[in-house]
């Protein structure tokens, strides 16, 4: 393909376009860029033009001793970024897209290190494969160098009938029916001047569920963060619930909370948490049945819950599978990054309880 590339500070219009492409997520949105900028992300929007579609590419910058572009940046609950272009184009179109880019930003900028995780790659699978056995044929061919993450996902775009009829019977449907005939109602954050006390209950909810397992929150879980988050996000591109019901004194508690991130192609459900002392009232299920109700009704797309906690099967979700790209002349920091992912990842596991 016969590329052309622009870095730009995006205009309204452009904005208006990218919220407009079919590959458009949650994470795409003027509102979460305006979230990164909030944690100080040095954001990177490119303009595309290849052969005839016009397209964008969203990213952040790094320096690391070298620079680095992330799509997504890491530490920020950001799932997936990269291109969003004007219409439907191939898989193996949109990885000569990416090689022409990095190609153009190591030579015009010295770009040594671009990762890309691009939710327009992900398959999906009903039963659990082995990452290290999945492969595409698009990147393969093309010699891109890649990782694979796992998460579960629900398609919203079904009908709320099929999303009821695929929610597990015991795990799921009873709890939900349990927590209505327990009296509880789910109610939505409407008024921005409702989002500091929101968010003061819902952070003092994942203390809760954090320290009954001995571990401390994730860095985009901070207060502050998930402040700038709500604030940024609202109203269009964030649903933030609480989950109301009496106490066993007879008292209305807020139990549980949750904010959910609709998007035109991907939604995510951000964080949720519920106090240990009404878990017997299965709040969360019908707290994550209600968000999947009210994305499905903004015409949402794919709602990604990230990670891969078996729980989440109980919803009807499936099993995606999603490359992280790698485009850089020194192959050695390919294989350092996912050394140093493991090793992180051993260590976290290791002092999470101190």
């Amino acid at each position: 393909m016969n590329c052309r590339f622009e870095i730009i500070k995006p205009t309204p219009q452009d904005w208006h376009r990218i919220e407009s492409s079919p590959d458009c997520t949650c994470f795409h949105t003027h509102g979460w860029y305006n979230y990164l900028e909030e944690l100080g992300r040095h954001l990177l929007i490119v303009k595309i033009v290849a052969d005839e579609v016009e397209g964008y590419f969203l990213g952040a910058r790094r320096w690391l001793g070298i620079r680095i572009i992330e799509a997504p940046p890491v530490s920020t609950g950001t799932y997936t970024q990269g291109l969003c272009m004007m219409a439907e184009i191939t898989a193996e179109q949109r990885v000569e897209i990416y090689q022409s880019l990095y190609q153009w930003l190591r030579k015009k900028y010295h770009v040594g290190y671009m990762q890309v995780s691009d939710w327009r790659f992900r398959t999906t699978h009903d039963d659990y494969i082995d990452p290290a056995q999945w492969s595409l044929p698009a990147l393969d061919n093309a010699k891109v160098q890649y990782s694979v993450r796992t998460t579960f996902y629900v398609d919203t775009r079904k009908t709320q009938e099929e999303l009821w009829n695929n929610l597990n019977y015991k795990s799921c449907k009873y709890s939900i029916n349990k927590a209505r005939k327990e009296g509880l109602s789910v109610v939505s954050v409407e008024r921005a001047e409702e989002i500091p006390a929101f968010v003061e209950m819902h952070r003092h909810h994942i203390e809760d569920v954090f320290n009954r397992k001995g571990m401390k929150p994730m860095p985009y879980q901070k207060k502050e963060h998930l402040l700038s988050l709500c604030q940024s996000l609202f109203p269009d591109n964030i649903l933030m619930l609480k989950v109301i019901g009496k106490d066993d004194n007879g008292l209305e508690q807020c139990l549980s909370t949750a904010i959910f991130c609709p998007g035109k192609d991907a939604s995510t459900y951000f964080t949720g948490a519920s106090l240990r002392q009404y878990m017997k009232y299965c709040p969360n299920e019908l707290m994550v049945w209600e968000g999947m109700r009210m994305l499905h009704e903004r015409g949402a797309g794919d709602l990604i819950f990230t990670g891969v906690a078996h729980y989440k099967k109980k919803f009807g979700s499936s099993y995606a599978y999603l490359p992280v790209l790698a485009f850089t002349p020194y192959s050695f920091l390919f294989t350092f990054r996912n050394r140093f992912k493991r090793l992180y990842g051993k260590l976290r596991n290791t002092f999470k309880h101190q």
